[in-house]
Formats: C-alpha cells, sequence, structure tokens
C-alpha cells in the first residue's frame, strides 16, 4: 500500500479569541461580512467582498475591501482600495484608492487618491487627488525625500 501524505488544508482566516485577533490570509478571497469585536489583520493582496465590523484593522499592500467598513482605527498598507470606510483614527499609506473616506482623524500619505473625504482634522502628507473635501481642519505638508 502506497502511504501518501494529507492535503493540507489552508485556512483563509484564522481567529485567537484570547488575543481578540482575526488574521486573513494574504491572497485570501474572503466573500462574506466579517463582525469581530477585536484587532482584524487581513494579508497583501487579499480581498474581502463583504462588509467588515471590528475595532482595529489592518491591512497589507494590495488590498481590494469592496464593502463597508466600520472600525475604530483603520491603518491601510499601500495601494489599498476601498469603497466605504468609515472610523475615529484612520491612516492611509501611500496610493491607495477609495470612494469615501469619514473619520474624526485622517492622516493621508503621498499619491492617495479619495472620491469624498469627510473629517474633523485631515494631514496631508504628499501630493494627494481628492474629490470633494469636508473637513473642519486640514494640515498639507510635503516630505523631503
Amino acid at each position: 500500500m502506497i502511504r501518501t501524505k494529507k492535503p493540507e488544508i489552508k485556512k483563509d482566516i484564522l481567529v485567537d479569541k484570547n488575543r481578540k485577533v482575526m488574521i486573513i490570509r494574504k491572497n485570501a478571497v474572503i466573500g462574506r461580512k466579517i463582525k469581530f469585536d477585536g484587532k482584524v489583520i487581513v494579508g497583501m493582496s487579499a480581498c474581502v467582498w463583504g462588509d467588515i465590523h471590528c475595532d482595529e484593522l489592518n491591512t497589507g499592500k494590495n488590498t481590494i475591501l469592496s464593502g463597508n467598513v466600520k472600525c475604530r482605527k483603520a491603518v491601510l498598507g499601500s495601494r489599498t482600495e476601498f469603497n466605504y470606510l468609515s472610523a475615529k483614527e484612520v491612516i492611509l499609506q501611500n496610493r491607495c484608492k477609495g470612494k469615501h473616506l469619514k473619520a474624526e482623524t485622517a492622516i493621508l500619505r503621498k499619491n492617495v487618491s479619495i472620491e469624498k473625504l469627510e473629517s474633523e482634522t485631515a494631514y496631508l502628507d504628499g501630493v494627494s487627488s481628492l474629490g470633494e473635501v469636508l473637513a473642519k481642519k486640514v494640515v498639507a505638508s510635503k516630505t523631503e525625500e
């Protein structure tokens, strides 16, 4: 009888309830809604089609968030695309693209493209493309390289 190895079952979502952490692996495609009381970490080049509701969201680069995202704090890696993002504090890395961003504090790095920005305070670091801006305070600066 020939013995073969069992195929490895690769789960796209890993959850640690003790630490309150959910990890979505890189290159994963998730087609459902995610509601988690804790931190959600999305690996690079992953695609989430459903809505995300969590305390904190961190994404790697080249991530696609097609649904609505609601969280307390969000840090999106470079070249991440999103439709709607609502959070208290948002940090968008280089070349992120989005349709609607609603935040109390938004920090935008270089070459960020957003169609509509609603924010109490917006910090713009470098040249970015913004459509409609609704903000009480905007601070713009350019970093030297």
